[in-house]
């Protein structure tokens, strides 16, 4: 038996944690803990996202849903996303789940990454542009 065979299949992707609290409604006035679908501090699995409409820059969020724990895929907001790291990625429903967003997307995104490399070359940009806009 080869090494290769042996070998589960993975990606490098980009893992963070829904954050605890965020505002909430008109001006933000109200504070909510997670979001609708994943629970404060559930790991959630990224890709950039292509779609507009969203309001900043959204990632493709793969995760367990809050209340039924199966995965499921959403759009979400960036700044409801903490503690970015790069990880490789094992679990077969992730990684299917990452090749059909690959295999849905129009524009041919191709793999995100291929290296962890890749991820905190990502995570770093990200950071340093949502630095900036604070400042701003």
């Amino acid at each position: 038996m080869s090494d290769e065979a042996a070998t589960p299949p993975s990606q490098w992707c980009l893992v963070g944690n829904i954050v605890e609290e965020r505002p909430y409604g008109e001006g933000g006035e109200v504070t909510v803990r997670g979001t609708k679908h994943f629970a404060p501090g559930a790991k959630v699995y990224c890709l950039p996202a292509v779609y507009t409409g969203y309001g900043g820059e959204p990632f493709l969020a793969i995760g367990r849903h809050r209340k039924s724990g199966r995965f499921i895929s959403l759009v979400i907001r960036r700044g409801w996303v903490t503690n970015l790291r790069a990880k490789l990625v094992y679990h077969p429903e992730v990684l299917r789940r990452i090749d059909e967003a690959i295999a849905a997307n129009e524009r041919g995104m191709g793999r995100p990454w291929k290296t962890r490399e890749g991820v905190e070359g990502w995570i770093e940009v990200w950071t340093r542009s949502r630095e900036e806009e604070k400042d701003a």
